[in-house]
């Protein structure tokens, strides 16, 4: 029962993460039409989208869309994105970034087993 209750705290701790940043984005991200200009490397097997596009003040902006076994875009394709100007590296496509309605639902369930788990583990 511990491995199991181990197991619940961090699916919850990874659900209330990335709805967190869900949440971050849905309220102070700017979204934008941006392009695909390179593929970054990160560690040895993942690859990062940089994209381009214009900030509110008409500047250049380049944030960086998750990190792929295999990029979704090739380098010149376009697409929305939400980002957020104070963390380039935290940017999402705007459809993954509206997604999640029901985290706060699936957070609620998995709250109520790490509760029902721990007292029967420590009972």
């Amino acid at each position: 029962m511990l491995g199991i209750l181990i197991f619940l705290c961090f699916v919850l701790v990874t659900l209330l993460v990335n709805h967190v940043s869900r949440s971050s984005l849905r309220k102070r991200g700017i979204r934008a039409r941006a392009v695909c200009v390179d593929h970054v490397k990160w560690g040895n097997d993942k690859v990062g989208l940089l994209m381009e596009c214009v900030g509110p003040d008409g500047a250049p902006v380049r944030p960086t869309v998750g990190y792929y076994s295999s990029p979704p875009l090739r380098v010149g394709d376009s697409a929305d994105i939400v980002y957020n100007p104070k963390n380039l590296k935290g940017a999402k496509f705007l459809n993954a970034a509206e997604s999640g309605r029901w985290a706060p639902v699936l957070i609620g369930v998995v709250s109520v087993l790490v509760i029902v788990t721990a007292m029967i583990t420590f009972a």
